[in-house]
């Protein structure tokens, strides 16, 4: 588990960077607020299509960590490219190397992930090895931010995205220092049939239906943040890189509220954890646009923060109680890709309105309608446990 925790947490270090540090380095480069928000889009939009593809693959294939380590390499390659083409190239170019590095993005997140039953020896281990990834996202998401923050204050935007590339590099090589158990041997059907059957899954089993749909549109409101908050620090009289103490305040939020109630998640279903914090989220966002100074912004985004804290643990533990071992992987990744196409229709919208208050509002009213169609989506009589190491 420890190298599994150390690739997986370098890969998502670098992964937790790019949003900011595409906003920063393209409004430094060429001040175009829409060009920014369109770059984040094109980075997150290509994994809705490849997501549930890398999935059904990463279910039957014997060298996951090829494809984990390529990812990141893919990463690294692309932000030389990146460097050289923003500000000097065609607005295409560099949205086509945008959409490039993001067409396996979700193996950064749902791919590694799905690796946890086959490290855990047991269904308590996957209770605690659930719980240390999800801090383990929490820890990059708080790290990412905050480190492409101080990059582009004391250094300047290239260097935040010069440091995405190392760290995808070491990631990739981690990766491949990984030692995984192999599959059950079990007999997969066509790569075509296997992703029906797993998008089928996800969309007839009414807890993980509901789940899914929640965190996906509670993404999507997270993404209308990416360039609101270093638009709204200027307004405030700040850098645009202090954003990255609003998104860093936000995890140190999540992080004290997973660790204050990760031993009580079991008493609760998965999905009904999910509904509560993604709704409380909503409200605590609400209050941003009263924030009068950068101060007052940070507590807000912590209050968000521990709002936010068990969503994605809970998640997780949906997908593990309510999936097969034979689709985990792909319904892991499946769920990462809308998860991450629904963060970069909110990018791009957010990118295209100019009032950071209305945008604030709207990714509140978001979260809020997400929770209400999860509820529905949900309330159907609900499918038995499918996987190992949690109750029905």
């Amino acid at each position: 588990m420890r190298v599994y925790l150390l690739s997986a947490g370098i890969a998502r270090l670098a992964d937790e960077m790019v949003g900011l540090a595409l906003v920063l380095f393209v409004l430094a480069r060429t001040g175009n607020l829409a060009l920014a928000g369109a770059v984040v889009a094109a980075y997150t939009v290509p994994s809705i299509v490849s997501g549930p593809l890398l999935g059904a693959w990463l279910d039957r294939t014997r060298r996951p960590l090829v494809a984990l380590a390529g990812n990141q390499f893919l990463l690294a390659a692309t932000t030389v490219g990146l460097l050289a083409a923003v500000g000097r190239s065609p607005s295409v170019v560099v949205l086509g190397l945008a959409f490039l590095a993001g067409t396996t993005l979700p193996m950064t997140s749902g791919g590694f992930t799905s690796l946890l039953p086959r490290l855990a020896g047991g269904p308590e281990d996957l209770l605690r090895a659930t719980a240390a990834d999800a801090l383990l996202f929490n820890a990059a998401a708080l790290g990412g931010p905050a480190l492409t923050g101080v990059l582009a204050a004391v250094v300047g935007g290239d260097s935040a995205v010069v440091a995405i590339g190392v760290l995808a590099l070491v990631a990739g090589l981690c990766a491949l220092a990984l030692r995984v158990p192999p599959h059950q041997a079990v007999e997969h059907p066509p790569l075509r049939q296997a992703i029906r059957e797993g998008v089928r899954h996800l969309a007839t089993t009414p807890p993980l239906r509901g789940a899914t749909l929640t965190t996906v549109l509670g993404h999507g409101a997270i993404g209308l943040l990416a360039t609101a908050i270093p638009v709204r620090a200027t307004e405030l009289g700040h850098p645009e890189g202090a954003a990255g103490f609003v998104w860093a305040a936000m995890e140190v939020g999540c992080v004290v509220s997973l660790l204050s109630l990760r031993r009580h998640l079991p008493r609760w279903r998965p999905e009904h954890v999910v509904f509560a914090t993604v709704a409380a989220s909503g409200l605590a966002l609400a209050t941003w646009p009263l924030a009068p100074d950068l101060g007052v912004l940070l507590g807000l985004g912590l209050l968000v923060g521990l709002a936010q804290g068990p969503t994605l643990t809970s998640i997780i533990t949906a997908r593990q109680r309510y999936t097969p071992p034979s689709l985990l992987g792909q319904v892991s990744t499946t769920g990462a890709s809308l998860k991450i196409g629904a963060f970069a229709v909110g990018a791009a919208v957010g990118g295209a309105l100019h009032d950071t208050s209305a945008v604030f509002l709207l990714a509140a009213a978001t979260q809020v309608v997400a929770t209400a169609l999860g509820l529905a989506a949900s309330a159907a009589r609900t499918a038995p446990s499918a996987s190992r190491g949690g109750r029905p």
